[in-house]
């Protein structure tokens, strides 16, 4: 059946070339059809939309945990993790908003299992494709907007107006990044707007941010009342995770003023500023950070929390903005005390090309020198294998680019992969004297 999918769609590009038209006379009726075959689950639960270009799955889960700790019966589809009435795993689709129907059939689920709100982590193409035709969002939340998937969108102004379609008749309460330009830029009427962030003019104000051994504590202003709070991860871009999720529970009649214990209990999502434990005395994580704003705000985070050498080991995703490579490859070389190039997901690229473009930035970084501060090894492990070996008590490893993601892909072939498990067992390997350097 896919086959025959992939051929009847292939003739369609002949037919229709350009991708708004593919948009509108492929993609929407199908995803239309889907919504009637299911009978639009999404408009018998509060469904809460979580986009923005970072922060999207740590803020869905933040919330989903939230909603939870006051004895809500949540559904969450994320980047990262899936869950529905408790039960919990791993999201093995490689995407962030699948197609197809799969969002109504998710949905549908959570309406089986009685779930009163589902929480759905939104990507711009399923935005763009209409893959979340007929589910109306009660309550949207927006946590930054950056240039993002040029490949596919091709202009800022598409990428960002792309979001606009979460915003419709049944939306109540729209939350958003204050200090964020883009976001600024949406037609946001008829509904209210809660507008988080540091500056004068937001209605949830973050200050008084300090990273502390394991956790950030900060105070949030709302209300005219101040509250401390503190979270169990590291980086203000966490801190304003948070502060989102709180907004999303404000948007539906929550009294935010009351969870500070439940925000102390918050953990991050699987494969975000996810520590591996080890007895070494060195710190290994592993995140999911694969843009150069991702890479700047995490290695900016740990680079002071470092008391030896910050080691990356990473690549960059195929497929996407070429141009952002070498900027990737600078920033590791001027935040990094060492750094192993490797494999992420080439998907139809060479993955040669893929290295040789993050090795322009690096090594523009005069005290980086090849095979004495930074290795290319391609096969993921062995770079992983050699960044262990690296390490060093008080030194930080962090293992970037795929979080928990649960297949490396390539243009032939996908693998069963999860950076955690491969770390954990490199690891074991060390203690029981097997590893190999």
């Amino acid at each position: 059946m896919k086959k025959y999918i992939r051929f009847i769609k292939k003739i369609i590009r002949i037919i229709l070339p350009s991708e708004g038209l593919i948009n509108y006379f492929w993609h929407l009726p199908i995803e239309w059809l889907y919504a009637v075959r299911y009978g639009f689950p999404g408009r018998k639960i509060t469904v809460i939309g979580v986009a923005g270009t970072k922060g999207k799955t740590t803020t869905a889960y933040f919330i989903a945990q939230l909603l939870e700790s006051i004895g809500k019966r949540v559904a969450l589809y994320s980047t990262a993790a899936v869950k529905i009435a408790g039960k919990e795993e791993l999201n093995t689709e490689k995407m962030t908003t699948p197609g197809r129907g799969f969002m109504q059939r998710l949905l549908l689920r959570a309406v089986r299992a009685q779930c009163e709100y589902a929480i759905l982590e939104i990507s711009s193409h399923g935005l763009k494709q209409f893959r979340l035709i007929g589910i109306p969002f009660p309550v949207v939340i927006f946590t930054n907007m950056m240039p993002d998937h040029l490949d596919y969108h091709k202009t800022d102004r598409d990428y960002t107006f792309s979001h606009q379609r979460m915003i419709g008749p049944k939306t109540k309460v729209v939350a958003i990044n204050g200090e964020d330009a883009q976001l600024r830029k949406l037609r946001i009427t008829g509904t209210h707007t809660i507008i988080f962030g540091k500056g004068d003019g937001c209605d949830m104000r973050i200050n008084n941010v300090e990273g502390e051994s394991g956790g950030t504590s900060f105070t949030l202003s709302y209300l005219s009342k101040t509250i401390p709070l503190y979270i169990r991860t590291l980086g203000i871009f966490n801190v304003y995770n948070a502060t989102a999720a709180l907004a999303a529970l404000r948007g539906i009649g929550v009294d935010i003023l009351e969870l500070r214990e439940n925000i102390k209990a918050l953990i991050p999502a699987p494969g975000r500023m996810e520590s591996i434990p080890n007895e070494y005395g060195y710190t290994v994580i592993v995140d999911y950070a694969h843009s150069p704003d991702s890479f700047d705000q995490v290695l900016k985070t740990m680079k002071p929390q470092t008391k030896g050498n910050l080691i990356a080991v990473t690549g960059a995703c195929g497929d996407r903005d070429a141009r952002v490579r070498p900027v990737m490859g600078k920033l590791l070389g001027q935040y990094c005390d060492y750094v192993v190039l490797t494999n992420d997901d080439p998907y139809t690229e060479d993955p040669e090309k893929i290295i040789q473009e993050l090795h322009e930035g690096i090594r523009t970084v005069l005290t980086m020198k090849e095979e004495k501060s930074y290795w290319i090894i391609m096969d993921r492990r062995s770079a992983i294998t050699k960044g262990l070996s690296l390490a060093k008590s008080g030194d930080i490893v962090m293992i970037l680019g795929k979080g928990a993601e649960q297949w490396q892909v390539f243009k032939d072939k996908r693998i069963p992969w999860d950076d955690r498990e491969v770390a954990r067992e490199l690891l074991n390997e060390k203690k029981s004297g097997t590893l190999q350097k």
